[in-house]
């Protein structure tokens, strides 16, 4: 999970560290923390990368941390933003961002906490639960069991790594649905699961040692670099 911590006090930048990296360690996540002082240095960064979560001083020396929140909604409109401010002239702005909670300083361990579950069921459908029909049944599976998605005449088929499932959804209602960052969508008619990959080449991608799925030829570039990224981040 990519996480982003901007405040123009170190102290604080190490407090809130230290609190996120116990959170996600004590639940078994896998994160990557990237922090800044500097909301020039932020700002620039951001425009090339994305995350999952954000904590934003409301001024980072003379940039407003509205302004970095969003930069980020525009490379991952499911980021979820926290807010650390103590001035209510900002608060309207912040609102607009949707921004998932408030915090003040010095940090309150227990909303920290708190705010992170939120933020988790929100953001990290690898625990999220998808309710599938199979033989005139309604059967849940967690999204992380999902191999890939490909569309089949006006349906979807949802291939898992114990079943295969016909959905009624089109392709963009998952692509809107699977925004964990281990999903990808390689082609038109495809969505993979990247944690399933076991081999790639240009233009395929073999997943569990055995389905295949065409890399569409304007996303190879893109795919190469994010595969790349995402597996050395890991």
């Amino acid at each position: 999970m990519n996480i982003l911590i901007c405040d123009d006090e170190e102290k604080n930048i190490y407090e809130i560290k230290e609190k996120v990296s116990n959170f996600m360690n004590k639940h078994g996540f896998d994160e990557k923390i990237d922090t800044f002082s500097s909301g020039l240095e932020a700002k620039e960064h951001c425009k090339e990368n994305s995350y999952d979560i954000a904590f934003l001083d409301i001024e980072i020396g003379n940039v407003k941390g509205t302004e970095i929140a969003k930069i980020l909604k525009d490379k991952n409109k499911h980021v979820i933003i926290f807010i650390i401010t103590a001035y209510e002239k900002y608060l309207d702005d912040a609102m607009d961002l949707n921004v998932l909670r408030f915090l003040t300083k010095p940090i309150n361990t227990k909303r920290l906490y708190s705010g992170l579950e939120k933020a988790i069921s929100l953001i990290d459908h690898s625990i999220i639960d998808v309710y599938l029909k199979k033989d005139n049944s309604i059967v849940k599976i967690p999204a992380n069991n999902i191999i890939y998605i490909e569309i089949v005449d006006r349906s979807t088929k949802i291939v898992t790594d114990k079943d295969i499932y016909i959905s009624s959804h089109n392709i963009k209602y998952w692509k809107e649905k699977l925004t964990a960052s281990f999903f990808y969508q390689v082609h038109t008619s495809y969505i993979i699961n990247m944690k399933f990959i076991t081999k790639y080449q240009r233009d395929i991608v073999e997943l569990n040692n055995k389905y295949e799925t065409p890399v569409a030829y304007r996303k190879r570039a893109e795919f190469r670099n994010y595969f790349l990224k995402y597996f050395t981040e890991r």
